[in-house]
């Protein structure tokens, strides 16, 4: 049962996001806005998965009996997210976009957290340090994007008030995994 779900978590990550790149693609036009688009989608969902997989995260701190739907979740965010990296690249190079070498590394340092959050689920207690640098970092570089395109630093793609609102949630849900983790189980 345990390969079942494994498999079936990557195969509706895989899905999901093969969905969200094909409708890039039949939104943008050219090929280069297509590819655009499904970076920008893939992305949007992959914080999604973020939430969800922080849920997960606190949920397996109450109750030990949790850590499986943890690492189901945890490993969602890390393939989704992986996936959305695919759109990322593509995009960057298909639109001549050069990474800031900063932004590059944080990002990278994310990625290494993000792709072993999943083992670190399986192998190390709920109360371990690395799962609260894991919920920081990786929704502080989170936090980051909306900013840098909310600030209008992304080539091609206009400033919108909406990433507002993903600062609010990634703000929000600090305070709430630092309650829950920190202050009320103490």
């Amino acid at each position: 049962m345990r390969g079942t779900r494994f498999w079936g978590v990557l195969l509706v990550g895989f899905l999901i996001q093969a969905s969200l790149g094909w409708m890039g693609f039949m939104c943008g036009d050219p090929f280069n806005e297509g590819v655009r688009l499904a970076a920008r989608f893939s992305g949007r969902f992959s914080f999604l998965a973020y939430l969800v997989s922080v849920a997960f995260l606190l949920r397996w701190n109450r109750r030990e009996a949790a850590r499986e739907a943890g690492f189901l979740a945890a490993l969602f965010f890390a393939w989704v997210h992986l996936l959305h990296f695919g759109y990322l690249a593509a995009n960057l190079y298909l639109n001549g976009i050069e990474p800031e070498i900063p932004k590059a590394i944080g990002g990278a340092l994310a990625y290494v957290l993000i792709l072993s959050q999943p083992w670190r689920v399986r192998h190390v207690r709920a109360k371990a340090p690395m799962h609260a640098v894991f919920v920081y970092y990786a929704g502080l570089v989170m936090g980051l994007t909306f900013l840098a395109r909310y600030r209008g630093e992304f080539p091609g793609a206009a400033p919108d008030d909406m990433h507002l609102l993903g600062m609010v949630i990634v703000a929000f849900v600090f305070v709430l995994y630092t309650h829950q983790r920190f202050i009320k189980h103490k």
